[in-house]
């Protein structure tokens, strides 16, 4: 009882009587959020980005209404992103990582794009690859076909042929002479690439190493056998470094792109440790970032791959 007459005591109650009011009221006029709530921004970078991608597919700017439309399908597509990425829907997609993997190459090359190559670069460069800078060599020749699957030796056949042409110095043969092939058999000044993509590579090799004049053969194809005369040939040039100085430009950037690329992965791979099974190994051999004998199979990110 001579507890309760303190007035020190009354003092304490009063307050904290009047600190629970007090919290009680200020709750009341606010709503508290939902706990776990994550905000979603959509600003003027996004609001440009869907009103242009609508102008250059309907050539024209969207109405009040579609450009609403436009947010909340965008909205709409972010909350379903994220709310599959919480479910982790992204995990062992190819699709997604195929793109991800897209976005990030995007990025360095980039990056690659910002320096631009001084002349001294290029005319370095130009020097140190004068072989990608020559004008290709375009030969113009005749052949005859010999279908495998139509005769019983083909490779006879083209040799008695070729021996008959050769005895008689004709240069051009009877009309009837080999077998129908749905290519012309006069091919009329044609680079390497161009006769590499009718015949194959082989072929290609055979025939520019050929000198104008006789028939030569039988050389195979894709196809099959033939006999071919060249009757023209131009031989490659080097271009002047004036004249080349645009591809120079775009194959110094290609290789800055490369060697861009080519730093990135190994700051990768020695972000990451790289685990793959034996079998894969003894297939295609030991992969960049494997742990050696002894080492742990964790990257220095402490994440296993």
């Amino acid at each position: 009882m001579k507890l309760l007459r303190e007035p020190l005591l009354h003092f304490a109650l009063a307050g904290a009587a009047l600190f629970a009011a007090y919290a009680w009221l200020g709750r009341s006029g606010e709503v508290e959020p939902a706990r776990g709530t994550l905000e979603v921004a959509i600003g003027e970078g996004e609001l440009r980005w869907v009103s242009e991608t609508w102008a250059r597919q309907w050539q024209r700017q969207p109405s009040r209404e579609e450009l609403r439309g436009l947010v909340l399908d965008l909205l709409k597509e972010e909350l379903l992103a994220r709310e599959a990425r919480e479910l982790g829907l992204d995990g062992d997609d190819t699709v997604v990582r195929r793109r991800l993997a897209q976005k990030m190459t995007f990025l360095i090359e980039d990056t690659a794009r910002i320096a631009e190559p001084t002349e001294g670069e290029l005319r370095a460069f130009y020097d140190a690859h004068r072989e990608k800078f020559v004008r290709p060599g375009r030969i113009s020749f005749q052949h005859i076909f010999f279908d495998r699957r139509k005769r019983s030796d083909a490779a006879a056949d083209a040799r008695q042929l070729l021996a008959k042409l050769a005895a008689s110095d004709a240069l051009a043969p009877a009309a009837e002479e080999g077998d129908r092939l749905l290519i012309e058999s006069d091919i009329r000044d044609a680079d390497r690439y161009g006769v590499a993509g009718q015949f194959g590579q082989v072929f290609a090799d055979a025939v520019f190493a050929l000198s104008p004049g006789e028939w030569s053969g039988p050389i195979e194809s894709a196809y099959g056998l033939h006999l071919v005369r060249v009757y023209e040939a131009i031989p490659g040039e080097q271009r002047p470094f004036a004249d080349a100085k645009a591809d120079v430009a775009e194959r110094w950037r290609d290789e800055q792109r490369r060697v861009l690329q080519e730093r990135y992965f190994a700051e990768l791979f020695r972000k990451y440790q790289i685990v793959a099974d034996e079998r894969i190994e003894a297939a295609v051999g030991p992969l960049p970032g494997e742990p050696g004998p002894g080492d742990t199979a964790i990257g220095d990110t402490g994440t296993r791959r």
